[in-house]
């Protein structure tokens, strides 16, 4: 009974556990779409100038400030058309764009002003793709991660709420890691048994039957 009693509780830990992991993931992507600045439109100012509408004003992106691009390819839903979607990473945040967008042939323009060969990944420090080996391309992709890291925020996201876009990303991946543990404790429980000492038990059912016996006699 004690050992049921630990297992229901241990179980209503978990339960709860999970409980407030989802309801922490759910507030942070409300609070990420509430941080997120849209693009409207990107404009050509100059020779190699742009200028991006957002939510929060114009933002002006040279070609020098592309750091990253990412290029993805998927298929609509409902017409089966294929989709580009890119992801440019700029050192005034990155911006997010598909060929679906209205905008999306001046932000093509941007993307072939430095990637002139349409890449799936092109970064900036790339200048030997062709001669270099796997194992090294490899670690250029993770070195220009590392770098790219402190940009990953929507452009035109004030500099204040940066720090806090990053917090609450921060907040939701530990959520979804303890979230995740603690399912896999409450699916795949580890269930102690503790092994009960017998010779208590022997010793008084033997002074148990010893009495009946007694007192069996005292009846005779």
């Amino acid at each position: 009974m004690v050992i049921r009693e630990k297992q229901v509780d241990r179980e209503c830990i978990t339960g709860a556990i999970i409980l407030i992991c989802i309801v922490v993931i759910i507030l942070s992507v409300v609070s990420i779409r509430f941080l997120d600045v849209n693009v409207s439109n990107i404009e050509l100012v100059d020779r190699g100038l742009y200028t991006v509408i957002t939510d929060n004003g114009p933002i002006n992106v040279s070609r020098d400030d592309i750091l990253r691009i990412e290029r993805t390819y998927t298929k609509a839903a409902i017409t089966g058309t294929p989709v580009e979607l890119d992801k440019i990473y700029t050192t005034k945040g990155f911006i997010y764009m598909s060929s679906l967008d209205p905008f999306y042939k001046t932000g093509h323009q941007l993307i072939n002003s430095v990637d002139f060969e349409g890449k799936p990944i092109w970064i900036r420090s790339n200048k030997s793709e062709a001669t270099e080996s796997e194992q090294s391309w490899n670690q250029l992709l993770n070195t220009n991660l590392r770098t790219v890291q402190p940009f990953s925020y929507a452009i035109g996201t004030p500099s204040k709420l940066a720090s806090l876009v990053f917090s609450v990303l921060s907040l939701q991946y530990l959520a979804l890691a303890i979230g995740v543990m603690a399912l896999v404790i409450l699916i795949f429980p580890l269930r102690l048994v503790t092994p009960m000492p017998a010779q208590p038990f022997m010793q008084e059912e033997q002074e148990y039957s010893s009495s009946e016996e007694v007192i069996g006699a005292v009846a005779k």
